[in-house]
């Protein structure tokens, strides 16, 4: 369907709207059921009349329609808008169902309005383009591209020869991790450059998520002001304040910044998501993070298991699960969930935050000569976190080497000067049992 050339139009009713803004923020008929009171034999009907009214036929192409606005060019600053153009792929339904599968993918997320057109455009109110190509011969060959606004210059491109026992859900699921890479590095490229770049939360946001990633302290004063300002003034949204939290977060667990200070700050904007938005991913992202810091991990863990379910890409989501799975005793599930993520990205092998995991588990499992592989492998690409250190003093201890451990202890408070055992026990809270009091032990003694 061409979603840019649709004239007359039927409207929808209120009770409609209120089933399709449901649709849009990412909720299945169930919980459409729950939040309307309605019968799941409701819901169907009322999707089978929006679609028809709106000229669709799934719920992916109705959540990607305004069709309130429809024919009007003035979007919204707040909009996140990808253009995705697919070219003819009738001739290869692997190909067809391929696209189809990433467009759904990214809807996930909640950040994108995505539009469909038949050919591609060069106008500027698109933030992103996507563009889905084929070629037929004696290996089919599907081909991505993804453009930054009006540029002609390729900010990603992707090729993959598909046949029939292509497994098509799985490549769809590495194409979307491998994009988020693309997408936040050039928005946030972009926003350094100008930060007036609209829509600003997404720049802005995109900014903050990258400088967290390569834990770049200097930059959390900078990134708290900016996406605070976003908040206050209105131009901002729930990803805003999904953001805001998880920078809070990191600069916790890297001893940045005092618990106690910032801990009520996450519960009020966690609380303040779920009283608004209580069944999206951001805002159960929040009382994930909100409930790991106060020690009830069970609950955090009920949480990120929601998200992942309802978005097998976040892999931000999968990690911090694993984490959870370490502390709480499930060692298993911890090793299937890195390993999974792993064979969706491949590149997350070499990723500082995976390796950090992987030291944790052999922590865990005591198997210090692994952990002691990995912490040294972390360090040398961050030698400032804190996390890795830690682990790797542990190894030490274990092996006698107490020259190792002071000089370690030595660099630890040259990073950080204010580092507080407490701080890291604060994390610790809710941990089982056993666990936790091996890691307490552990970190009194190499704190000694």
């Amino acid at each position: 369907m061409d979603m840019q050339n649709h004239s007359s139009k039927q409207e929808l009713t209120p009770r409609q709207k209120e089933v399709l803004a449901l649709v849009r923020k990412g909720l299945t008929n169930n919980e459409i059921c729950r939040a309307l009171h309605i019968s799941a034999n409701t819901v169907k009907v009322h999707l089978a009349k929006i679609f028809k009214i709106m000229d669709v036929t799934n719920r992916t192409e109705a959540a990607s329609v305004d069709f309130e606005n429809l024919g009007n060019q003035a979007d919204s600053p707040l909009e996140n808008r990808i253009l995705v153009v697919k070219k003819d792929l009738s001739f290869n339904p692997e190909m067809d169902r391929l696209a189809f599968t990433v467009v759904e993918n990214l809807h996930r997320f909640r950040l994108f309005h995505i539009c469909h057109a038949k050919e591609d455009s060069a106008d500027e109110s698109f933030t992103y383009r996507l563009i889905f190509e084929g070629s037929q011969g004696a290996v089919p060959t599907f081909y991505l591209s993804l453009f930054h606004r009006g540029s002609d210059e390729i900010l990603w491109t992707l090729s993959k020869q598909l046949d029939e026992n292509s497994d098509i859900d799985f490549i769809a699921t590495q194409i979307t991790i491998q994009m988020q890479h693309p997408l936040m590095f050039s928005a946030a490229q972009a926003f350094t450059n100008g930060p007036k770049r609209e829509p600003r939360w997404w720049y802005a946001c995109s900014f903050a998520n990258v400088k967290m990633d390569c834990r770049c302290r200097e930059s959390f004063d900078f990134c708290e002001r900016e996406l605070t300002s976003l908040l206050e003034s209105g131009s901002g949204n729930i990803y805003t304040a999904f953001v805001l939290c998880k920078l809070y977060y990191t600069a916790i667990t890297e001893s940045w910044i005092d618990s106690r200070v910032y801990f009520p700050k996450i519960q009020q904007l966690a609380c303040s998501a779920m009283r608004d938005n209580p069944y999206l991913c951001h805002s159960q992202f929040m009382m994930a993070i909100f409930n790991i810091l106060a020690g009830n991990k069970k609950d955090a863990i009920l949480y990120l298991l929601q998200i992942v379910d309802a978005n097998p890409q976040n892999v931000l989501a999968r990690r911090i699960l694993s984490q959870i799975y370490l502390l709480t005793g499930e060692e298993s599930k911890a090793l299937e969930l890195i390993d999974e993520s792993e064979r969706y990205s491949p590149e997350l092998i070499n990723d500082p935050n995976q390796i950090t995991s992987r030291a944790f588990v052999y922590l865990l499992l005591k198997d210090y000569e692994k952990c002691e592989q990995f912490a040294l492998q972390s360090l040398y690409i961050r030698p400032e976190c804190p996390m890795p250190r830690l682990f790797l003093m542990a190894c030490y201890m274990i092996k006698g080497d107490f020259k190792a451990v002071k000089e370690l202890r030595q660099k630890l408070f040259e990073y950080h000067p204010n580092f507080k055992a407490s701080e890291v026990m604060d994390l610790l809270k809710g941990v089982e049992h056993e666990k936790g009091k091996y890691l307490v032990d552990m970190l009194e003694k190499v704190l000694a």
